[in-house]
């Protein structure tokens, strides 16, 4: 498991050197840090199938998974995949003694 001093580094010269040029043209600067931290939780979720959003929730729910972590695998999906849960269940808890089909 990892720590909260372990660092994930790549080796991205041009990257770097890009985000060092709109640092100096910007008056207050970047906060590149905000900005990596944003960019991974985007391809985070990008990458991640429907199926492992439903694995990641379920692992959510079974306490397996901490929030901060699924909001930032799941991020709005995470109430998403909520709300058709709950939409499901009432749906499967309807009185369907009067329907009958022909």
């Amino acid at each position: 498991m990892a720590s909260n001093n372990d660092k994930i580094q790549f080796r991205g010269e041009a990257e770097k050197e890009a985000t060092q040029i709109v640092d100096q043209m910007r008056l207050g600067g970047i906060n590149i840090s905000e900005l990596a931290r944003q960019g991974l939780q985007e391809k985070l979720r990008e990458v991640l199938s429907d199926e492992e959003k439903i694995t990641l929730h379920r692992r959510y729910k079974e306490g397996k998974l901490a929030e901060e972590v699924a909001e930032i695998l799941l991020g709005d999906a995470l109430e998403e995949i909520e709300r058709e849960q709950e939409a499901f269940e009432e749906a499967t808890e309807l009185d369907t003694s009067g329907v009958f089909q022909q």
